[in-house]
């Protein structure tokens, strides 16, 4: 039921197979595993993103017919350009339930499961998917790399046909072979129509499966395993793709396979071809070609690559969603080598808008033993052009510059970029209100208006300005078109007024100044500013003296429930260190008492290869079973005496002649005693 490599039409396309007919199975697939809305964690700490900070989008809430169209596939959200979802009531501006929560709100394609000729069941689209559309979240039980390993050997030892496992970041793996989503069931192909792309949600890393190109109604959705899945063996291949490699899954990789996750070779700007070349001049030199089971990374793949730097915004974007998430030192490493390569100044307003501060903060502290390439960033962001000072508060990256100041060999370029960014202007941002007002004055909406690099838009005196940090220049219009730099920083209103000659006269009518009334007016303005501003001084002083009363009363509280907590503890400490003593005292008993028994046994078995000999003579008058019955009890009594004065001697190899003369004088007294009273028993009573 899988494709066939030889149907086209008439123009030489090749045409994809769709399966519309084929019998609904989605409701039978269900009862195979427990369908999951959502991952499971087998710790809580499991899944979560390296940014320990909630990032914010700068985009602003635009409903239509009670839906929120912010953020949505075409928009310049830095968000959704880094595979950020916003969250609501942490993204700002952008309002409740905007287009960037597809994982959130579970906005799958339409989907079904159909039964495959070959390959057990697949997914089929049940309408046309568009290329990069969101097609459904692959979700199933988070667990550790040892707790993934287990469970290969595990599956492996239960002879399962099908894996289920995808990497969710080093050392942590998605298990959806008992519980997951309809998404399990997408099959391998070598040509995919969909790929596997990690987003940030909430802080939770999550994995999505999206269109890699437009999908046809009926067509089977498919993604590469050899990149995103992990089977225990290599099993065979039944794509039917004229690229097809053979085989999927398994360490080794052969001509067609891919040497890194496909966000990786994006993000470097690495296509096929240049992995096909390498891969052929590795195998001329006789190397193998294996990928990391930690990463699924060719590492000496990634260190020869010649990197180039990035010509597109686009390309930006790649790369700045993987510095963003990345926990790879070497993907790491080689991505910053791009970005520094990077010298167009239109890409550096993309890089610093796409949280770029926030990265090179990072990129400062992943780095800290490597001062030359710490170096290298420095400079690099000394060359970065003026923007407003927002992003690097808020990253907090001036904070890690001046710790890096007690570096000589960085003091110099820390000094001069502390200095640089001191210049900069801290603004407020837009608000809704910004906008409904623009709106209602201007009728221009500053949700539509995509301003050109280097531009942005601010707060000032309470209204929305345009403004270039680098040209120094503030405009009250867009600046689209505008070319012309003003002196001031700021451009004249398409609306002013004309400028009055200074004679008062403007060519027709005169214009009179009242000087006392306009003094009284600007000194009724400044006594108000100095009221309002003692009066802010004072409220910022209440809610500072407010605030370190609760900080007070919430330390004070903090220290009892920390020394209650300690206390607790060091009891718990105490009862476990007893529990512990008392179960090694049981078994130090036990161990003397299996001790015992066993050397009991050894003196047994040693004094029965004697006893027998020296109460041979007693047969005649006892009878066997007597003397049977009294070597038994000899030997278990001497036994005993041995033990008793050593339990850790065994017997020796051959007993002395002085022991033996002990042992035959104790064996006559004793035998001369059972021999009076089995006589005695003899008697017949009269």
């Amino acid at each position: 039921m899988t494709s066939s490599p030889g149907e086209f039409d008439d123009a030489g396309v090749r045409q994809r197979r769709t399966f519309e007919l084929e019998e609904n199975k989605t409701q039978e697939a269900l009862t195979t595993f427990t369908d999951l809305k959502s991952c499971l964690y087998a710790f809580k700490d499991l899944g979560n993103s390296k940014s320990h900070d909630y990032i914010e989008c700068d985009c602003y809430e635009d409903r239509h017919d009670g839906v929120n169209r912010a953020c949505g596939e075409d928009s310049d959200c830095i968000n959704r350009l880094t595979l950020i979802e916003c969250v609501n009531d942490l993204c700002g501006s952008c309002g409740h339930d905007c287009q960037n929560q597809r994982f959130q709100r579970r906005q799958y394609a339409e989907i079904s499961i159909f039964r495959t000729e070959k390959k057990g069941y697949g997914v089929r689209a049940d309408r046309e998917i568009a290329a990069n559309e969101f097609i459904y979240e692959y979700t199933g039980e988070v667990i550790t790399e040892d707790q993934f390993r287990d469970r290969m050997a595990d599956y492996d030892r239960q002879k399962l046909k099908h894996f289920y496992f995808m990497m969710l970041q080093a050392g942590e793996f998605i298990d959806a072979t008992m519980k997951g989503s309809l998404a399990r069931f997408c099959n391998h192909s070598c040509n995919p129509n969909a790929y596997v792309n990690k987003w940030d949600v909430a802080g939770k890393l999550r994995m999505g499966i999206f269109a890699h190109r437009d999908i046809a109604k009926g067509e089977e959705i498919t993604f590469d395993y050899n990149v995103d899945r992990y089977g225990a063996t290599a099993q065979p291949c039944y794509c039917d793709e004229p690229n097809c490699i053979g085989f999927l899954g398994g360490k080794t990789q052969t001509d067609a396979a891919s040497l890194l996750p496909q966000n990786y070779a994006d993000a470097l700007g690495v296509v096929p071809a240049v992995e096909k070349k390498w891969i052929k001049l590795m195998k001329a030199n006789g190397e193998k070609i294996v990928k990391s089971e930690v990463n699924n990374v060719n590492v000496e793949f990634v260190r020869s690559l010649e990197l180039s730097p990035c010509e597109r915004l686009d390309e930006v974007s790649k790369v700045m969603s993987v510095l963003l998430q990345a926990d790879d030192i070497l993907i790491i490493k080689r991505l910053t080598e791009r970005i520094l390569l990077t010298s167009d100044q239109n890409l550096h307003y993309q890089i610093i808008k796409l949280h770029g501060y926030r990265c090179f903060s990072k990129l400062l502290a992943t780095f800290c033993d490597e001062p030359n390439f710490q170096l290298e960033i420095l400079q690099y962001l000394d060359c970065l052009p003026k923007t407003t000072k927002n992003g690097i508060l808020l990253s907090q990256i001036d904070k890690k510059v001046e710790e890096l100041r007690s570096q000589p060999e960085l003091q110099q370029v820390c000094d001069t970029l502390l200095e640089k960014w001191s210049t900069y202007e801290t603004y407020k941002r837009i608000s809704k209100k910004d906008v409904s007002e623009n709106i209602s004055k201007t009728k221009t909406d500053l949700r539509r208006i995509r301003l050109p690099p280097g531009w942005e838009l601010i707060h000032e005196n309470g209204k929305p300005v345009y403004y270039n940090a680098q040209q120094q220049t503030k405009l009250h219009q867009p600046p689209n078109g505008v070319s012309k730099t003003f002196s001031g920083g700021r451009a004249p209103s398409r609306n002013a007024t004309p400028e009055v000659p200074a004679n008062g006269f403007n060519g027709k009518k005169k214009r009179v100044f009242d000087t006392e009334e306009y003094e009284k007016k600007k000194k009724q303005r400044m006594e108000y500013q100095q009221k309002e501003i003692e009066r802010l001084k004072s409220e910022e002083t209440r809610q500072l003296k407010l605030k370190l009363e609760l900080e007070d009363r919430k330390k004070t509280e903090l220290e009892r429930i920390i020394a209650e907590a300690n206390e607790q503890k060091e009891q718990e400490k105490l009862e476990k260190r007893k529990r512990e003593e008392e179960e090694q005292q049981k078994k130090q008993r036990r161990m003397q008492q299996s001790k015992g028994e066993y050397m009991m046994h050894k003196w047994n078995k040693f004094f029965a290869s004697i006893v027998p000999n020296m109460v041979r003579h007693y047969e005649k008058d006892l009878g066997k079973e007597h003397i049977k019955e009294c070597s038994r009890d000899i030997a278990k009594i001497l036994s005993s005496k041995e033990v008793k004065k050593d339990s850790k001697r065994g017997p020796p190899e051959e007993m002395s002649k002085e022991k033996r003369v002990k042992v035959r004088e104790f064996t006559k007294a004793y035998m001369e005693k059972f021999s009076e009273r089995y006589s005695r028993r003899k008697v017949p009573q009269t």
